[in-house]
């Protein structure tokens, strides 16, 4: 065996070890342990208080309501990954003091909720939960998600189109499978991801306010993927953050930031 022969060889070994290694491993990859075990924000803070949340008989994040008489509406929370629902207090309190009750959503496996920590199990947890907050309370519902977040509230809408009434996706992807094809262009990963998470096609059928988040220093999900995102979806609202990256977006936004994501969203 020549030695050309030996080392095509022993690439071809290495490259369908990775491909089997991606395989299997993409939940792990996708959806790591929380770097930041922050302790639950349960109590009464300035001007809301924070409890555990329940869906179907069961822990599935925090509800944060406001100290006024009556919420006007639900906002629903879908965090990013390497993140829980304790670290979302700060965006939760966005909309709380705007009069909102907020759900800030937990996936299986993450924070304190028991589960498998995997995408799809996040996904049907992410559609249930926005089953069960139709159900806890009447009145409008609104979907923020940030980075896998946001692919999450994309799929939770499809076939619940006319129960969202407005809906914001922060650092998203226009589908999952064209981000990993970005980061591992020499894999066939739109054939090895175990669902596309396809937002574009998620989003096909609904007609409400969307707004889209994208941070244009972003190298995880580079700016592309939700300029993308927001052009194929008419009527959509795009807002750039020039200096902002994947990480560091929320500090770039302002007062006048959020009360324009409101205005578009129609819950101002």
């Amino acid at each position: 065996m020549s030695l050309i022969t030996l080392c095509i060889r022993i690439a071809l070994a290495a490259y369908v070890v990775a491909l089997v290694a991606l395989y299997f491993m993409q939940d792990r990859m996708l959806l790591p342990a929380s770097l930041d075990a922050a302790g639950p924000p349960t109590g009464h803070h300035a001007g809301y208080d924070v409890k555990p949340w329940r869906a179907n008989g069961e822990y599935a994040g925090y509800l944060v309501t406001p100290d006024t008489a009556q919420p006007r509406g639900t906002f629903m929370v879908f965090h990013g990954n390497a993140e829980t629902a304790e670290n979302k207090l700060p965006l939760a309190e966005i909309f709380v003091h705007d009069g909102y009750r907020v759900v800030v959503v937990e996936y299986p496996g993450q924070g304190s909720r028991q589960g498998k920590r995997t995408m799809l199990a996040a996904l049907a947890a992410s559609r249930d939960a926005l089953g069960a907050v139709h159900a806890q309370w009447p009145g409008r519902v609104y979907l923020v998600g940030e980075s896998l977040g946001a692919g999450m509230a994309a799929q939770a809408i499809k076939g619940n189109e006319a129960t969202v009434a407005g809906v914001a996706l922060i650092t998203p992807w226009d589908s999952l499978a064209s981000v990993a094809s970005t980061h591992y262009p020499i894999f066939p990963v739109r054939w090895m991801l175990h669902d596309p998470f396809d937002s574009v096609a998620a989003l096909a059928h609904y007609d409400g306010p969307l707004v889209v988040i994208g941070a244009q220093q972003d190298t995880l999900i580079p700016i592309s993927h939700a300029q993308r995102l927001a052009g194929t979806h008419p009527g959509a609202h795009l807002m750039l953050l020039p200096d902002a990256n994947h990480e560091d977006w929320f500090g770039a936004m302002n007062d006048a930031h959020w009360h324009q994501v409101l205005r578009w969203m129609r819950a101002d």
